[in-house]
């Protein structure tokens, strides 16, 4: 079966009165998670925050620090893509992130938010990455600064390997220096990933093994 052919297992079909009534249980669950959601954004929004170093990253131009990432906006927000300095291309899961960044990011812009990716890899591979894939984002090395193991994308395995993180930092310009306020990897990622909350709300989920879906909905390995 491939991801086109409709799947075997189908929920059960009920009258209306049952489906609205069903529908209004699940609703009532989402508006309390919505609700949850913005106690933490709150709690988020209290956070303190921590000054950064002004690193020097590598630009296709040349040298670029990272409080010239703002631009003329006082937040940015930094991908970290994971592609490390021996790879001959990028994380398929980043780039399928960076894929889902809005069409229009200067509607990001308009918010007063710059954006930018960084990755360890030299600058030549990821200009060849960025015109294989199209896209037209700021994106800076930091090959030559200790930018990703500071601040934890790039840790040290038990057997001496470079284990490297995806995820995202949210700074502030502040007096001319930058601030960390926010940073989140792993699932946390997933809040401004649109097509995974899209296929949420498909009656198969993101058809992944660690779902908990009914039996014989199709499911495949997360990372397969």
């Amino acid at each position: 079966m491939t991801e086109l052919d409709p799947p075997a297992a189908t929920p059960a079909v009920v009258d209306r009165s049952t489906f609205d009534a069903a529908l209004a249980v699940q609703v009532a669950a989402e508006k309390e998670l919505t609700r949850h959601g913005d106690r933490v954004s709150a709690s988020r929004r209290r956070l303190p925050m921590v000054e950064v170093e002004d690193y020097t990253f590598t630009g296709p131009d040349g040298p670029v620090r990272l409080t010239e990432l703002f631009g003329d906006r006082y937040l940015l927000l930094v991908q970290n893509v994971m592609y490390g300095p021996d790879w001959d291309e990028g994380c398929p899961s980043c780039t399928w992130a960076v894929d889902n960044l809005p069409a229009n990011m200067q509607r990001v812009a308009d918010e007063g938010i710059a954006f930018a990716m960084v990755s360890q890899a030299p600058i030549e591979k990821l200009e060849a990455w960025r015109a294989r894939q199209g896209w037209d984002h700021r994106w800076v090395s930091s090959a030559d600064t200790t930018y990703h193991h500071d601040w934890g994308w790039t840790q040290l395995a038990e057997d001496g390997s470079e284990v490297l993180h995806p995820g995202y930092s949210y700074y502030l310009l502040h007096d001319g220096r930058p601030y960390l306020t926010y940073t989140t990897r792993a699932r946390g990622t997933e809040a401004i990933l649109p097509t995974a909350h899209i296929m949420d709300r498909t009656v198969y989920g993101r058809q992944q093994d660690w779902e908990d879906s009914p039996q014989g909905w199709p499911q495949t390995p997360t990372y397969g």
